[in-house]
């Protein structure tokens, strides 16, 4: 994918989920069930980030172990709804201002978590810049915690079909296994989200690729790719 596209497609990313945050927030109030031994990778006291923390609904796991956390999101208005929502010394939101850097020493988070965001990141240059930069303020011993959509089901394979249709012919400038998932919100208007679907094997690798050792790499309940790592 040309960096141009993919600068294009973060910004329809900023814009349409600052259109739907109230309606997106509504809908996920509660964090998905079968990923909820997620939890058990982070210790009380420790440090963490939410890259992508959305409404900051991930907080819910962590609500006895009294952890130092930082939710960071694309859409400014995502997280103006978490800062109303959770208000704590210990808990901090933040936008996402620059995809090329965080403003975080390294060696900073015991634990990072990225929840069911990479498959939004458009461009393979730009999913392996930020595990890189995910990497980078990680602890040494620290973990990663990624959740990515397993886009390989019948429901959505369609949308991959026609982007593959449509790049044979010219008129796409997605890469091969993108496509496009459309939201609606109460007014009805639609947003059509960037997806790039993942395997196993290529998230797997996008990390230990970054530097992470591998610990776990499965798909969960057939809707969810979840990758552990270490930085060792």
């Amino acid at each position: 994918m040309e960096k141009s596209e993919a600068i294009k497609i973060l910004q329809e990313t900023e814009q349409g989920y600052d259109r739907i945050a109230e309606k997106f927030s509504e809908t996920r109030k509660r964090f998905w069930g079968d990923l909820e031994f997620i939890k058990d990778y982070v210790s009380g006291g420790e440090s963490v980030l939410d890259y992508g923390c959305g409404n900051g609904r991930l907080l819910e796991l962590f609500s006895e172990k009294n952890i130092d956390y930082t939710g960071l999101d694309i859409s400014g208005k995502m997280v103006n709804l978490a800062k109303g929502k959770y208000q704590d010394p210990l808990v901090k939101f933040r936008k996402i201002t620059s995809f090329d850097s965080l403003t975080f020493p390294g060696n900073y988070f015991n634990a990072v978590y990225s929840i069911a965001v990479f498959h939004h990141l458009p461009s393979q240059a730009l999913r392996q810049k930020v595990a890189k930069e995910l990497y980078r303020v990680t602890q040494m011993g620290g973990v990663i915690v990624i959740s990515a959509w397993n886009l390989w089901q019948k429901k959505y394979c369609g949308n991959i079909l026609v982007n593959w249709a449509n790049k044979l012919i010219g008129r796409s400038q997605l890469d091969w296994n993108d496509c496009w998932i459309d939201f609606k919100d109460n007014r009805g208007n639609v947003f059509n989200r960037y997806h790039h679907a993942f395997g196993k094997r290529e998230l797997g690798r996008l990390f230990s690729q970054a530097g992470f050792s591998i610990e776990r790499c499965k798909i969960v309940n057939k809707k969810n790719i979840i990758f552990v790592g270490r930085k060792k």
